[in-house]
């Protein structure tokens, strides 16, 4: 799967560096587009791909090295060159037109001709009718969609591209590539697209590149050897699985670089205020008025994702395990979005995990909201505002333990790491990228201290998430006889998905379990205006999956679904599975999910319930590693999501004690190869 070099090239790149003071961006790039080819760069983020991207756009200047297009060095902007952002970035004040004829005030042309060559290219990418409109008045893809007719119109020979499509919805998304790969197939010129989507890379390229990170560099080059033309069903084949499953290990494969790593240093020591007259337990050095104040600053510290700003909430965090004599690195994953990484090293490099995540979603609309959403205030026992629940009241405890354990002197033959980290609620970016780097290869046992009321979770339910696209025709509505009504093909579509959900009732208990898998419609949309047929309509929906079923099977039992309600029915559409997360159980012998059980007796008297944790987190990637897990954490997991977000104070307080009894008898018991060596 190794490219050549083209044999016509457009653009040559020679030893290629970039420095910005003393940080190098780019490092001797060596790399060649072909004419008319497709090439698609990919890498994470901070790795580099915009800087090349605008160095070839002339927009940046080299440290070294040269840009050669079609024979020529590059020494600045030119027309030659097209380039679309990530943003749209077109001029408020005047219309989709008037946007696509501002680019072609430097061609030969009258004003007649400017605008017949601005209606022609709005008209290509399909904004037909929508020439008056401004950019207010247009969704972000049709936005897109006048920033490449307006790159196109003034013909360049190449089009450099930078995560155009970055900032919009999954369903919009599909469609721009779609419109893109249609555009580039009927007239054809080289392109350069910068993505992070390896499925995205591979369907609209020729050749996927991919870059190391912190310098830049060329790490693996893919031909893409699937036919032309391309539709969106072809992300189920397998060629189009095994080229992204190929792409996807080589950029896992790159190492992770220490130079992305910040020590935190310990500053001052945290007070001690409990003195247990008669300590038992590490749970004895719980300070429970530390604790909930700690736990209001977390909450006080906006972190929701998107767009993802998780780093004064990290910092917070990372400070405070410093203090307590840690070893404590922030791991930034992209900009301003770091990972918290740290430490309690005893004897054995072996690893209790305790892990949770920054991040929380959205506030939402306040209007919905009685309390303050980031005021972390407490109300009859109960700590309010976004992410209290989910889960800054589980990453508050597992600091509360672990300061316990600090102060308890517990004797430490193995080793406690806790990660916090950033994107669970998105793409799980952050635990990934602490697999990626290696970062967890001594871990044996992992906590996840997701909301479960308490109850020890060792089961998780999974997911397949889908996107569906139906295509219509459109037409004014005073002759909507001419059009043929997307939303209405949808509805069919909408009615079979209800019955399929309808015939998942009695799996849960077949499988073990009080509740059902379920099919759920999150999003549908369709239309432009009362005055319109409308040609598309998408709907967004997923299927949860349980253990005992094999995700594979079932999304292809939902492909199956889908085709049969569509040649019934003469529906054209396409359906994409956007993302799958397996179920997971641990085995019938974890001592992990025995060990939090006995633990919770030990704090409350009472016997802690097994439960199914039904949504989705980290455990499952980690049990991929070999990590034995189970989720365990105060507040209930309804409150997720919701205004007025709570967890009750003495959950949180409970679920710190248990993790300390947990993490205090895993650093008293010696490890295995301990034993072997004494021996």
């Amino acid at each position: 799967m190794m490219s050549t070099n083209p044999v016509t090239p457009r653009v040559e790149i020679r030893s290629l560096s970039k420095r910005f003071g003393s940080v190098s961006a780019l490092e001797e790039i060596d790399l060649t587009l072909g004419e008319n080819e497709f090439v698609s760069l990919v890498g994470v983020s901070g790795c580099g791909k915009s800087t090349l991207l605008s160095i070839i756009a002339g927009l940046t200047e080299p440290t070294t090295g040269e840009v050669i297009v079609s024979g020529e060095p590059v020494t600045g902007p030119g027309r030659d060159r097209g380039v679309v952002f990530q943003h749209a970035t077109l001029l408020p004040w005047l219309t989709a037109r008037k946007n696509v004829e501002f680019a072609l005030r430097g061609e030969p042309l009258t004003a007649t001709q400017r605008s017949e060559v601005a209606r022609e290219h709005l008209e290509l990418v399909g904004l037909l009718g929508f020439e008056d409109h401004y950019p207010a008045q247009l969704s972000g893809g049709m936005q897109q969609r006048v920033a490449l007719a307006r790159s196109l119109s003034y013909r360049p020979e190449i089009l450099l591209m930078d995560e155009p499509f970055g900032a919009l919805d999954a369903l919009t998304r599909h469609e721009m590539q779609e419109l893109l790969t249609e555009v580039w197939e009927t007239h054809r010129l080289t392109v350069l697209f910068v993505t992070h989507d390896i499925e995205e890379a591979v369907y609209i390229s020729d050749r996927v590149m991919t870059m190391t990170p912190r310098p830049g560099r060329i790490h693996t080059q893919v031909e893409v050897d699937l036919p032309r033309p391309r539709r969106l069903e072809m992300q189920s084949h397998p060629r189009f699985i095994e080229l992204s499953s190929h792409l996807l290990k080589s950029i896992r494969g790159v190492p992770s670089t220490k130079a992305t790593a910040t020590k935190v240093t310990s500053g001052t020591p945290l007070p001690s205020s409990v003195h247990p007259t008669e300590p038992r337990t590490a749970a004895d050095f719980v300070d429970s008025q530390a604790l909930g104040t700690f736990l209001t600053d977390l909450v006080r510290a906006n972190s929701e994702n998107p767009p993802g700003r998780e780093g004064e909430a990290a910092q917070l965090i990372a400070e405070r395990l410093a203090r307590c004599g840690l070893d404590v690195e922030l791991h930034e994953v992209e900009p301003g979005r770091p990972n918290v990484v740290a430490v309690l090293h005893g004897e054995s490099e072996e690893c209790l995990l305790f892990n949770g995540h920054v991040d929380t979603v959205a506030i939402g609309d306040l209007g919905l909201w009685t309390t303050d959403p980031l005021g972390g205030e407490i109300i009859d026992g109960k700590v309010y505002g976004r992410g209290t629940c989910d889960m800054k009241g589980g990453l508050a405890a597992m600091v509360a333990a672990i300061e316990a354990i600090v102060k308890a002197e517990v004797p430490r033959h193995r080793s406690l790491m806790l990660t916090a980290v950033i994107d669970e609620e998105v793409w799980f970016k952050g635990t990934q990228a602490l697999i990626n780097a290696g970062t967890l290869k001594n871990c044996t046992q992992a906590i996840v201290g997701e909301p479960t009321s308490l109850q020890v979770a060792s089961a998780l339910q999974g997911a397949a998430e889908f996107t569906a696209v139906v295509r219509g025709r459109s037409s004014h509505t005073g002759m909507a006889e001419r059009g043929d009504n997307a939303i209405v093909k949808m509805t069919t579509i909408v009615a079979a998905l209800q019955e399929y959900h309808e015939s998942l009732r009695g799996l849960g208990a077949t499988l073990g379990f009080p509740h059902d898998p379920s099919v759920n419609l999150g999003v549908i949309e369709g239309g432009v205006g009362v005055t319109f047929v409308p040609d598309t309509c998408r709907i967004a929906f997923d299927r949860q999956v349980f253990p005992g079923e094999d995700i594979e099977e079932v999304i292809s039992e939902v492909r199956r679904i889908f085709a049969k309600v569509c040649a019934d029915n003469d529906i054209d559409a396409d359906l994409v599975c956007e993302q799958s997360f397996s179920p997971w159980q641990a085995g019938e012998d974890s001592t992990l999910a025995e060990g939090l059980e006995r633990a919770h007796h030990e704090v409350t008297g009472t016997t802690a319930e097994s439960a199914l944790f039904r949504g989705y987190c980290e455990v499952e990637l980690l049990a991929r590693q070999g990590i034995t897990g189970a989720v365990y954490g105060p507040g209930d997991l309804t409150q997720a999501h919701s205004p007025d977000e709570y967890v009750p104070l003495s959950e949180v307080e409970t679920a710190a004690k248990v993790y300390a009894i947990v993490g205090e008898s895993f650093l008293r018991t010696r490890s295995l190869s301990e034993y072997t060596k004494r021996k």
